[in-house]
């Protein structure tokens, strides 16, 4: 008993180090799409002049 569960303790640290290494990687893939799509919005011109920054949302610091 103590060994199925030494065995299935292992499984469960090897699933989970698989696991932080594809979260991370998904998470490197995000961040390089946030700075593309970033750099297409500045191309967008803006419509109104000002009206664009009056626009943005309120938790733009969260970026």
């Amino acid at each position: 008993m103590t060994q199925a569960l030494r065995r299935e303790n292992a499984q469960l640290r090897q699933a989970n180090a698989a696991l932080v290494v594809e979260n991370m990687g998904y998470q490197r893939r995000l961040s390089e799409a946030s700075v593309r799509v970033e750099a297409l919005l500045e191309q967008i011109p803006a419509i109104g002049g000002d009206a664009a920054e009056d626009k943005q949302p309120e938790n733009e610091e969260a970026r």
